[in-house]
């Protein structure tokens, strides 16, 4: 497991820092597992994802076969990808959760008590 450095976060992953902060939580950011690359690892057990809208295709926002020109793959396509990719860290024994970007700007005292919960 190693952390990458990362010059910045991202505007949500910023918002997710600084209420992993306020629960006083030990956390790391841009964290490499296996192949892959998560946004938070709390407790080297617990994976936080920050899932964009747009780049995810949040379902409240995008139909099945809304077609991401940018990933050049539908909406479905980009769940089956994240859902592998959340089932993959299960196996090697992670507890995963992904937050919106809706929810991450729209209600922050929501994700507050959402990561509250998923870390009891």
């Amino acid at each position: 497991m190693q952390e990458k450095k990362r010059s910045s976060l991202n505007k949500i992953e910023q918002t997710v820092f600084n209420i992993l902060k306020k629960l006083k939580v030990k956390f790391k950011v841009q964290v490499s597992l296996d192949k892959y690359n998560v946004d938070f690892l709390i407790n080297d057990q617990y994976i936080v994802e920050c899932y964009g809208d747009f780049w995810h295709c949040n379902p409240q926002r995008y139909k099945s076969d809304y077609f991401n020109k940018s990933k050049k793959k539908t909406a479905k396509e980009i769940w089956a990808r994240d859902l592998e990719r959340k089932y993959k860290f299960e196996e090697m024994g992670y507890k995963f959760i992904n937050l919106w970007e809706s929810e991450i700007n729209n209600n922050p005292k929501k994700v507050k008590t959402k990561l509250k919960k998923y870390l009891e």
